[in-house]
């Protein structure tokens, strides 16, 4: 089936909202897929007069931030065709879920209709209840100055199962345009005591950037013993920073998640899911956030950086 709603437009109509900092530009898109400009070609290549071997520029179904990059690098981190932050899985156990548009791929929100508005310096993407699960869901994004993008999730629930427990399971993915490491870095509880950094993932088996013969290979890392809701991940000599108000968060990392056979660098999915159970009805829940993308100091200013976030919300210090 598909949703009258989403469509593939013309990149001319491209709805994407900017939202800019000193540093930084993202780009936010709904569900909207978007179309390469018609270039004359040969009837024997793939490749044509606008250097583009796809009919469209940006996937349907995969809204969220679809560019971020630092001004000064201009090296958009997002890997072609995707988005950060979409929400890829949204189930209520014992609630058969609403249908997808059959035009998505590899996600249950990517195939719902998402709606995008303008917020402030930010921007909204909102979600309506559907018929079986009711779910409301939005995601806000707003500027951090100088170098970050906050963001708030919030579900409203409608409808509990008639049986069995209330479970909530939703998971948003981050595919990466990263270098040569796909590894999440991650505060790792110790038996005795305390924490340290640990590394999640490692390498698929593939050559990269090698199209002929090419063999899909990914591998999901689940964060083991997390103590804080906080990771970072390295992109030469810089630094994805994302962090989360609820401790219950939880990291993953697929480490070929965003991979197409042609891509000269890693790809992995740097992904979170959230889990509620006994969720209540008709009152928002849900967690906030922060991504900061700058220059890589070592791990001890990534800890000072979401200390401040913390103090600034008044939560307190790390521990």
């Amino acid at each position: 089936m598909q949703y009258p709603q989403l469509a593939y437009v013309p990149e001319a109509r491209d709805p994407s909202l900017t939202i800019e900092t000193r540093d930084l530009v993202a780009k936010v898109i709904d569900n909207t897929g978007l179309l390469a400009p018609e270039c004359g070609a040969g009837s024997a290549s793939y490749f044509n007069l606008g250097h583009r071997f796809t009919p469209f520029t940006h996937h349907l179904g995969y809204h969220g931030i679809r560019a971020l990059y630092d001004r000064s690098e201009r090296r958009n981190l997002v890997v072609p065709f995707v988005s950060w932050l979409n929400l890829q899985t949204a189930t209520l156990e014992g609630i058969a879920p609403d249908p997808v548009d059959e035009r998505a791929a590899f996600g249950m929100g990517r195939g719902w209709p998402m709606t995008v508005a303008k917020a402030g310096r930010g921007a909204l993407l909102r979600l309506e209840p559907l018929p079986r699960m009711r779910v409301h869901y939005n995601l806000e994004l707003q500027p951090a100055e100088p170098d970050g993008l906050d963001f708030c999730v919030r579900f409203e629930l409608g409808r509990r199962p008639d049986s069995g427990r209330a479970r909530l399971r939703a998971t948003w993915p981050c595919y990466m345009n990263a270098y040569d490491d796909v590894r999440l870095f991650y505060p790792q509880r110790q038996a005795s005591g305390g924490w340290r950094w640990a590394g999640l993932g490692e390498k698929p088996n593939v050559i990269i950037g090698e199209p002929v013969g090419y063999e899909h290979d990914q591998t999901a890392f689940l964060a083991d013993r997390q103590a804080l809701p906080l990771a970072y991940g390295r992109l030469g000599e810089r630094v994805l920073i994302i962090m989360f108000s609820d401790p219950s968060v939880r990291l993953f990392v697929v480490n070929a998640g965003g991979h197409f056979y042609c891509s000269p660098v890693q790809n992995p999915a740097w992904d979170f899911e959230w889990v509620v159970d006994d969720y209540p009805l008709g009152q928002p829940i849900g967690f906030d956030g922060r991504i900061i993308y700058t220059s890589y100091r070592g791990p001890e200013a990534v800890l000072r950086r979401y200390e401040e976030w913390l103090a600034s919300r008044g939560q307190g210090a790390a521990r």
